[in-house]
């Protein structure tokens, strides 16, 4: 019986390159499914308003119902003006619509806005107002009495950056096609990385020929 020669050596730079291309892939989509989280969540209204109807880490500042408060703004931003209150209450609103000066006390008109609210720890958000700076400055907001002071014990308004249709729309598709592209790259990252595995076993375990008798 003749003993079978050694199998000849075989490269594994393929299934490496195969193996190590899938995991990058998947790291790729682990990172856009992180960059879809922080914008999706950068169109809802997390943050703006506390448990007290206090503004919140997100906001910009605020002012009991009826008041007024004067924030410094950035440029070229859009900012929303909420109207809080305790949940599960109707009839809150104000009497009046929101006014806002700008630096030099020159009136700011408002903006279409999507409608934007939110309810957490027992208070309620609703938008009431957008407005879009044009320079850096002292902006006063000014709210109104409420229409019927008796539907809630408290009001805020609070005011925090927000989006317009544009930028509303834009993050909302953006969120959109990055969970296909997530949902892609996973796919094909597990896929790459998985043959290239197989691959890279054959090569390193090649099978010995079958030895006549």
């Amino acid at each position: 019986m003749s003993i079978p020669p050694p199998p000849a050596p075989t490269s594994t730079t393929g299934p490496k390159i195969l193996t190590f291309s899938g995991a990058a892939v998947l790291v790729l989509a682990i990172a856009v499914i992180v960059v879809v989280v922080r914008l999706f969540l950068s169109v809802l209204p997390f943050g703006v308003v506390a448990a007290d109807g206090a503004p919140g880490p997100d906001a910009a500042g605020g002012t009991e119902v009826p008041g007024t408060v004067s924030l410094e703004l950035t440029a070229d931003s859009t900012y929303v003006v909420y109207l809080a209150h305790p949940s599960g209450l109707d009839g809150v609103e104000l009497a009046e619509a929101v006014t806002v000066t700008g630096p030099g006390g020159t009136p700011v008109a408002g903006i279409p806005a999507p409608a934007s609210s939110s309810t957490m720890n027992g208070v309620t958000a609703q938008d009431v107002f957008a407005f879009r700076t044009d320079a850096a400055g002292e902006y006063t907001v000014a709210a109104p009495a409420l229409a019927d002071s008796a539907a809630t014990p408290w009001a805020t308004v609070v005011v925090a950056e927000g989006h317009d249709m544009q930028g509303f729309f834009g993050g909302l598709f953006g969120s959109v096609f990055g969970v296909f592209a997530a949902i892609a790259l996973g796919v094909a990252g597990v896929g790459m990385t998985l043959g290239g595995a197989i691959w890279w076993y054959i090569r390193v375990h090649p099978q010995r020929p079958y030895a006549p008798h």
